[in-house]
C-alpha cells in the first residue's frame, strides 16, 4: 500500500508543475491557485493537529504513524488537484 501512495504523491507533485509551467506566472494563474492552496493548508494542519490530538490518548507505535501521515499527504495532495482542476476549468 506504501507503494501506492508513494505514486498518488508523486503523480500529484507532477501534476502541480506541469499545471504551473503551461499557465505561466500571470494574475490568471494566481487566482486559480489561491482557492486550493488555502484548502489543501488547512486541511494539512487540521490532520496533523488531529493526529497529535489522538496521539495523547493512544500509544501508536513508528509504522501506525508513518502511515497516517502517508494518508494525510496523499490526500491533501488529491484534494489540492481536484481542486485545482475544478477552479482551472471554472476559470478558463
Amino acid at each position: 500500500m506504501g507503494i501506492w501512495i508513494s505514486i498518488i504523491i508523486l503523480v500529484g507533485i507532477l501534476l502541480n508543475f506541469i499545471f504551473s509551467v503551461r499557465e505561466g506566472k500571470d494574475e490568471r494563474w494566481k487566482h486559480i491557485i489561491s482557492r486550493p492552496l488555502n484548502y489543501a493548508f488547512s486541511l494539512l494542519f487540521m490532520g496533523y493537529t488531529g493526529g497529535n490530538l489522538i496521539s495523547v490518548y493512544y500509544n501508536f507505535d513508528l509504522v501506525t504513524y508513518k502511515m497516517y501521515y502517508d494518508y494525510l499527504f496523499a490526500g491533501v495532495l488529491v484534494v489540492y488537484i481536484v481542486l485545482l482542476l475544478i477552479e482551472r476549468r471554472k476559470l478558463s
